[in-house]
């Protein structure tokens, strides 16, 4: 046995060492979290300015029409807003369920048709081209928000002259979900928003939710259609720019979590290799002198594609080196981490180990084009 113990013993302290770096970030955001600095009060908007706002839509005819009435409840004026509907080459008659609901719930509106599936950055960009207002407004068709979510975005884009893009914050719709996966995202969502708020408190963050998103045209006129998020680039574009790009955690928007597992980790593959392009794909900012290039920047990278291998590289050699110090206490550790996966699901270390598997995963997607995506609303 005293031959094994050694080795296991070397073995083991090199998992964690492997398990440490792939926590650091993480524990670098705790630490932001709870003692950086916070967001500032939005000044209420004195007038609302015009903006157009552009829905790109694949297959909803689920839950099109409820988008549609669910936008017309927004206290932002409809007189200060138009529409532009992009219907993605759909097959189910959400195009036709749109028109319908647009006219019934008196919301102008522009309505194109993609002769072939293009995906959301061509999409959004056909509508900026045709837009009419200075302030673009990207939203889900799939989505639902709160009546002053608008407001508030808006409010926060106009604050301060040095921001040139805002997202919302994205929570599970609990009311729509089902499954045993809507605690665990509830509770990845909390802390990923807090994540891009003390970002945007200090400069910018880059981890925006396409759920809904609000820039200025004349600073992004479109979005990069080659590689990575649409919602990413569009922080991108704007810190590339030299502006700031703002997290608002008070502009509620709320999803259905696909009550399948393969449903959700389709959707979740898709996200996390589309950011990781958008990570790699700018990463010539990190010269620049700046907060978000000094500090945040790195971090993600960190984050997004060294951290899920060191992880799960970790965590292996971890048993393997504690079964060759002792194969009873191995195995212990073994049946513990499997139990408390399947018991103890809702809480932030589960959503951790989740969260690593969906970006080895998009990591492993790289090479693959998923800029079209199909719908999760079914």
């Amino acid at each position: 046995m005293t031959d094994y113990l050694f080795p296991g013993v070397a073995v083991v302290f090199t998992a964690l060492c492997m398990l440490f770096a792939a926590a650091f970030p993480y524990l670098y955001y705790l630490l932001g979290i709870r003692f950086g600095k916070k967001s500032g009060k939005i000044p209420a908007l004195s007038s609302f300015p015009g903006i157009s706002i552009v829905i790109s839509a694949y297959n909803e005819s689920a839950v099109i029409r409820r988008r549609i009435e669910n936008l017309a409840e927004s206290d932002y004026p409809r007189d200060r807003y138009e529409v532009l509907f992009i219907d993605d080459c759909s097959s189910d008659g959400t195009g036709e369920i749109a028109r319908k609901a647009f006219v019934k719930c008196g919301i102008e509106y522009t309505f194109f048709r993609n002769s072939e599936r293009k995906g959301t950055n061509r999409s959004y960009n056909l509508a900026i081209q045709k837009s009419k207002y200075d302030i673009i407004v990207t939203t889900d068709a799939n989505k639902f928000f709160r009546k002053d979510t608008l407001k508030i975005l808006i409010s926060r884009l106009l604050s301060d002259e040095s921001i040139a893009a805002v997202c919302a914050e994205v929570l599970p719709a609990k009311d729509m979900s089902s499954g045993n996966l809507v605690g665990m995202e509830g509770i990845y969502r909390n802390f990923y928003g807090r994540m891009c708020d003390w970002e945007s408190s200090v400069d910018s963050t880059y981890n925006f939710n396409g759920a809904l998103v609000a820039f200025k045209k004349n600073i992004i006129s479109s979005i990069n259609e080659r590689k990575g998020a649409d919602d990413a680039n569009t922080a991108f574009e704007a810190i590339r720019k030299g502006y700031r790009s703002v997290y608002e955690i008070n502009a509620l928007v709320f999803e259905k979590v696909p009550g399948v597992a393969k449903k959700q980790y389709k959707q979740k593959i898709r996200r996390a290799k589309r950011l990781i392009e958008a990570t790699l794909a700018n990463t010539d900012l990190l010269h620049e002198k700046r907060p978000f290039s000094r500090r945040f920047y790195p971090v993600r990278i960190m984050m997004y594609v060294l951290c899920p291998s060191l992880f799960f590289a970790g965590g292996i050699l971890f048993t393997a080196g504690l079964l060759l110090v002792n194969v009873f206490l191995g195995l212990v550790f073994t049946a513990a981490v499997l139990l408390s996966v399947i018991l103890f699901r809702n809480n932030l270390i589960s959503a951790f180990v989740l969260n690593q598997f969906y970006l080895l995963s998009g990591l492993l997607h790289l090479g693959k084009d998923m800029r079209v995506w199909e719908s999760t609303s079914v």
